[in-house]
């Protein structure tokens, strides 16, 4: 029998675990909250750059960068 468009798409799907690795950091994350508040400051002019800012910006970058090499990996393009 053909298969719908959704179990198509869901076949495509390589590792659940890494999805629901994803999913279970950006749900316990702020990251989203926190970047636009950093670009907030930005704009404004008022963001003060020090060495503990600087570290949580480098940091939230890992993430991100773990976040989308857990999907690459999951969705089979990794």
């Amino acid at each position: 029998p053909a298969q719908t468009p959704r179990q198509r798409q869901r076949a495509k799907v390589k590792d659940d675990e890494s999805i629901a690795r994803v999913l279970a950091a950006l749900g316990q994350s702020h990251i989203a909250n926190n970047l636009n508040q950093l670009a907030k400051a930005a704009n404004v002019g008022i963001l003060t750059i020090t060495r503990e800012t600087e570290q949580d910006i480098v940091e939230a970058c890992k993430a991100v960068v773990a976040m989308r090499n857990d999907l690459m990996f999951a969705l089979g393009t990794s």
